[in-house]
């Protein structure tokens, strides 16, 4: 075997597909810690990253120098982790799959690619190994989101922001309930962060809105267009820009109108719903209630009117956005791993 970078790689190079791990130990209440000792225990240092305490677009950096080498990813974490993973992945010069292990509180992409909605750090890590190895790979959209904020006396009410967005991004009620478990997480010691009061939190935000209705008159506030064209808005709370078929850990909004608009995560449209208020958004997931149907577009703008402010978030990510513009645009198409229905084993090699 010849050693390169820390890695063997072997002289039969056709029967070997490593595996890298991208693990976010505080994702999952500790469970993300647990998986981080478990995949050490199996795989080569080198092909487990902390993203606590390694450079991602260093550790990846082998996979452009050796091309031959049919790799395959998985990130285990939460959306946030996923989406900063992915940006780094992207830049490869080639495609490379990507598996995703639930680590979040959402976890939709999870549900979409059939990894689970959650899972806990102790599994049977080479049976996941084999699991990732009999995935199909799957193509889905990413999308670029740039907020640009208005100036005023020459000066911008605050910087211009641009991310990545995967799942979805929305600006409104449902963003200001993740903005308020964002700020309340980011208060509390990490020792007593957990999936449990990521969940109470949301349960709390939501029940809080449902009476101070802080986003009410969201369609009076900001203008919209869709592949250039204005849309008239109806009375709502909230706007929600979807790239895969689940939104708010596992409500599939777009079930309604996929016989007429269907959807497609790799067909570079957006679907665009809205919501009118936390209450509506409470019964969209036990299944009392469909959402209000926009439309699709190649791409988006958002438009805030006056001196409006309003919650925006974008995979878990979420932030008050000052008036100005967002615009909403294509990126590119990463390969997914989906866990294929019926799996097998005696795999290649992935040590």
């Amino acid at each position: 075997m010849a050693v390169i970078d820390k890695i063997e790689i072997p002289v039969d190079i056709e029967k070997w597909r490593p595996i890298m791990v991208i693990v976010n130990p505080k994702s999952g209440s500790g469970a993300g810690k647990q998986l981080l000792r478990n995949f050490r225990a199996h795989l080569h240092p080198a092909q487990v990253v902390d993203v606590l305490k390694s450079n991602i677009a260093a550790s990846l950096r082998w996979i452009d120098e050796h091309p031959n080498v049919d790799v395959r990813i998985l990130i285990a974490g939460g959306d946030g982790t996923i989406c900063s993973a992915l940006d780094q992945i992207d830049t490869l010069s080639r495609r490379i799959p990507v598996a995703v292990l639930p680590l979040g509180t959402g976890n939709d992409l999870s549900r979409l690619l059939k990894w689970g909605k959650k899972c806990d750090g102790d599994i049977d890590v080479i049976k996941l190994m084999e699991d990732i190895q009999e995935a199909e790979v799957t193509l889905v959209d990413r999308w670029t989101i740039d907020a640009e904020s208005q100036k005023k006396l020459g000066v911008r009410l605050q910087s211009n922001k641009t991310l990545s967005m995967t799942n979805y991004v929305s600006v409104g009620v449902d963003a200001c309930v993740t903005l308020g478990m964002q700020n309340t997480r980011e208060s509390i010691p990490r020792a007593m962060s957990s999936r449990l009061l990521n969940k109470f939190l949301f349960f709390t935000f939501g029940t809080k809105d449902v009476f101070e209705r802080v986003c009410k008159g969201l369609n009076e506030r900001i203008d919209l267009y869709l592949d250039d064209v204005h849309v008239n808005l109806p009375d709502i709370e909230g706007l929600i820009f979807l790239n895969i078929p689940y939104w708010g850990a596992g409500v599939k909004p777009w079930a309604t109108y996929n016989d007429s608009h269907r959807q497609e995560c790799d067909d570079e449209m957006i679907e665009v719903f809205a919501v009118t208020s936390s209450f509506h958004i409470a019964q969209m997931q036990i299944g009392l209630a469909s959402p209000l149907c926009i439309g699709q577009a190649k791409h988006a703008k958002l438009v805030f009117k006056g001196n409006h402010s309003f919650p925006m978030q974008s995979d878990g990510e979420a932030w008050v956005n000052s008036a100005g513009t967002v615009l909403i645009s294509h990126k590119c198409k990463t390969a997914m791993l989906r866990k294929a229905e019926k799996q097998t084993t005696g795999c290649g090699m992935f040590f």
